[in-house]
């Protein structure tokens, strides 16, 4: 805030500067607007100044995300061998042989279905 602060008072002594010098007569009579311009750049400058410097900015704050969900259980790991060459799955409530036929026989003793 004190570098806007210096900022806008050097602008200030420099327009006051800029308007004490004054212009010359033949530059008067052209009905020339340059000062005019001038001065609005200045005035707009020292406004710029006071704006920008007057509010806090934040700091940046970095949250680190939140981790992501843990795995799904894989219910095909469930599965399970009641007799070598069978595999049953809780999901489908099935058996199936090692060539992956259906097996009722299993899935009866197994799941009583």
């Amino acid at each position: 805030m004190a570098r806007a602060i210096l900022g806008a008072v050097l602008i200030a002594a420099l327009a006051s500067t800029t308007g004490a010098v004054g212009t010359s007569v033949p530059a008067a009579a052209k009905n020339n607007n340059t000062g005019a311009i001038v001065g609005g750049l200045i005035a707009g400058a020292v406004i710029g100044a006071a704006v920008a410097g007057s509010t806090n900015h934040p700091s940046n704050i970095y949250v680190n995300p939140r981790p992501p969900p843990p795995p799904k259980p894989d219910p095909w790991s469930n599965a399970f061998s009641p007799k070598p060459g069978v595999s049953c799955y809780p999901t489908q409530k099935a058996c199936y042989n090692a060539n992956g036929a259906y097996n009722a026989n299993w899935t009866w003793k197994v799941y009583q279905k």
